[in-house]
């Protein structure tokens, strides 16, 4: 047949073509360690903790803690490798309690470079980088490689004071600010006046960050949120019965 379906009545539904799916299907959240899988060192000992992570559209699972040493005086990186120049073994019957499988194409290890084939391509090899380490005669460094982490959305809402408040949203370690809100009494500000309202520590800015608030009426606020959470009301006035919709972004990480 010059034509094929995997998600049908009798056909073989390959790994790779499971892989194929996946992959495309979780697209930005492809190559992405879900839950766990964190590191730490000591002596020249690095373990990693137990955890899930989606590796070219392959779930991987690490069930227990695993162990590495390093080697001293070396840069690297702490990886799972897939390696599809391996070949797997079983014993048993499948279907049945007695099957056993060996997964020789999946392991954890430390590499000095990474070799990242597309394996839904015709690739065989993929390291997929948790951190990187650089090792001393008797300790290891490590470094967290942030964009192989899945990163959650996460969201709250703050009161600006006067009736006004503001969603904040923070993904990928940027924060977005939206709210269409109606001032419960009139404010204004020519120079710079502290709310004395704080942002949540996980939504505050690595250095300062803007929100403007604009009225239906031409009307305007300015408010810097502060690295310590801090929000200050700039410049602006704002007035009752007339509608505001404050907007902002910026980076956390």
């Amino acid at each position: 047949m010059t034509i094929q379906g995997y998600q049908f009545d009798k056909i073989k539904v390959t790994p790779e073509s499971d892989a194929a799916l996946y992959s495309y299907l979780a697209q930005n959240s492809d190559n992405k360690v879900i839950k766990g899988a964190t590191a730490t060192a000591s002596g020249l000992n690095i373990y990693v903790s137990t955890g899930k992570a989606l590796v070219q559209g392959r779930l991987i699972e690490i069930t227990q803690q695993h162990q590495l040493s390093a080697q001293s005086n070396t840069t690297g990186y702490v990886v799972i490798t897939v390696d599809l120049t391996q070949s797997n073994t079983a014993t048993g019957t499948p279907g049945t309690s007695s099957y056993i499988a060996v997964n020789n194409q999946l392991k954890m290890e430390l590499v000095e470079t990474l070799t990242q084939q597309d394996l839904n391509s015709g690739g065989l090899i993929y390291t997929f980088p948790l951190y990187s380490y650089t090792s001393t005669g008797t300790s290891v460094a490590l470094t967290k490689i942030d964009k192989s982490f899945f990163k959650k959305m996460e969201t709250a809402t703050i009161d600006l004071g006067w009736g006004m408040s503001v969603v904040l949203t923070k993904k990928d370690g940027v924060v977005s600010a939206n709210g269409t809100t109606t001032p419960s009494s009139n404010a204004g500000s020519t120079g710079s006046f502290n709310l004395g309202v704080k942002v949540p520590e996980v939504f505050r800015p690595i250095n300062s960050g803007i929100l403007m608030a604009r009225g239906n009426n031409a009307q305007w606020a300015n408010y810097i949120v502060n690295s310590d959470g801090s929000v200050t009301m700039a410049t602006g006035a704002m007035n009752t019965g007339y509608t505001f919709y404050v907007s902002g972004s910026w980076v956390v990480e």
